[in-house]
Order: C-alpha cells, then structure tokens, then sequence
C-alpha cells in the first residue's frame, strides 16, 4: 500500500491534513481525520463523476472550507500516483 500525506491551504489561513492510500487493487481511500472523515474511490474511474461525490460527502461532514479547492487538491494529490 502506497500513502501520501499532505497539509493542504485552502483559502487563505484554513489548511487541512490529507491522507491518501493506494491500495493493491487500485483503490485510493482519502482521509481527513481532523473531521472525521474518509472516502474511497476507484483510480480507474472518471475524476470528474467523483467530484459531486466528494464534495457531498465533505459537506455532509462540516467541512468548514471550500470544498471545490480541495476536492481539486485530492485529485492532484491523487494523480501523483498514476
């Protein structure tokens, strides 16, 4: 399993600590543990049909930031790993 971390700006002061593992069998689970957060995606699938996903489950879970800056910030995260 390949993990990533990363301490992500997002808009201006608001920073959130991003985990990411790459599983095996190209699964990435992206976590967030200062909210409680994590979700699981498919590296074969289409970014842009796991955007809305995303920035669904964030909200959901209070996220107090933009969820569209990082949600783009996983996928670049993400797409290190490709």
């Amino acid at each position: 399993m390949i993990t990533s971390y990363e301490k992500i700006n997002i808009s201006g002061n608001k920073t959130a600590e991003v985990y990411l593992h790459l599983t095996p069998d190209n699964r990435f689970i992206v976590s967030i543990p200062a909210i409680h957060w994590s979700a699981e995606f498919n590296k074969e699938d289409e970014f842009s049909f796991q955007d809305d996903q995303l920035k669904s489950s964030l909200n959901f879970h209070l996220f107090e930031g933009n969820t569209d800056e990082l949600v783009s910030a996983i996928k670049e995260l993400a797409k290190k790993h490709f």
